[in-house]
């Protein structure tokens, strides 16, 4: 009985006490107290669609002197995961999704001549293809309450929807269609930059990626067969084209999450170590 008393008596001794510290301390001081907010980003997802367009071109072998077309309807949904590396460093992340835009090229005219190259087999000027990808991107951030710089780097996969070819030397029979020497498989490299507004839960961000494609736009050494009267070409040069692009996009992004603070996950560990 008498140590539930000195308890008790221990009890009410501290809580007068916590009282006066808190009486001590004027309104004015109080209303100008700033609580520190954490400014460590959690784990936390997002999902957000992109629009914009691209710049067109190609590597090719030999080079060759280009126009960089600028294609609209470029449009992509892409998950993002931002995770702290170590459970330590909460800089990186990952990001995947579904894209759609455009490949192609488009020669210039020789001042000289006043003529524009073509290939032999294609006889195009210019191409336009339209393809689907799936990127997986490593990224880097750096966050402030309201902003977010981040980059991205990694491979995407796809596939070459259709083609358009221009020009008057065209064959009508292939404008729209694919020559059996054509690849329609894609694959590459691909990475960027952007900047974004954060109003949790919203992020509205503009950025640039550039594509470097890893499979030629037809079999290598194909655009100059047997009979053609150029086949002797095909000594000096391996022939290949590889698409080189440059995305421009707008999106915004839905956080699924918690972005500063405790999440529930956190509240539910804490209570549980409790």
């Amino acid at each position: 009985m008498r140590k539930t008393a000195t308890i008790i008596a221990a009890l009410t001794v501290c809580l007068g006490l916590s009282a006066q510290v808190v009486e001590d301390f004027p309104d004015e001081y109080l209303d100008t107290v700033k609580l520190r907010v954490s400014d460590v980003v959690n784990d936390v997802s997002t999902i957000g669609i992109n629009f914009g367009g691209t710049f067109t071109g190609m590597n090719f072998n030999p080079a060759h002197s280009q126009h960089r077309d600028f294609y609209p309807g470029h449009i992509s949904i892409m998950y993002s995961r931002y995770e702290k590396m170590f459970d330590y460093l909460p800089n990186f992340g990952f990001m995947i999704g579904l894209e759609y835009g455009h490949e192609g090229y488009h020669f210039k005219e020789n001042k000289e001549t006043g003529n524009t190259f073509v290939f032999y087999k294609e006889r195009s000027e210019a191409i336009k293809m339209s393809v689907i990808e799936v990127p997986f991107l490593g990224m880097i951030h750096f966050d402030t309450r309201y902003t977010k710089a981040y980059a991205d780097i990694g491979i995407y996969g796809g596939y070459r929807l259709g083609i358009e070819r221009f020009g008057p030397l065209v064959e009508e029979k292939y404008r729209y269609d694919w020559y059996d020497t054509d690849i329609r498989w894609d694959y590459g490299f691909q990475g960027g930059a952007g900047f974004a507004l954060v109003f949790s839960p919203i992020e509205i961000s503009v950025g640039a990626q550039l594509r470097y494609g890893l499979s030629s736009i037809f079999t290598p050494d194909s655009q100059f067969p047997e009979g053609s009267g150029y086949e002797d070409r095909n000594q000096y040069y391996y022939r290949f084209a590889y698409p080189l692009d440059i995305m421009i996009t707008f999106g915004v992004h839905f956080e699924l999450g918690k972005r500063y603070g405790k999440t529930r996950k956190a509240l539910k560990q804490e209570a549980y170590d409790i």
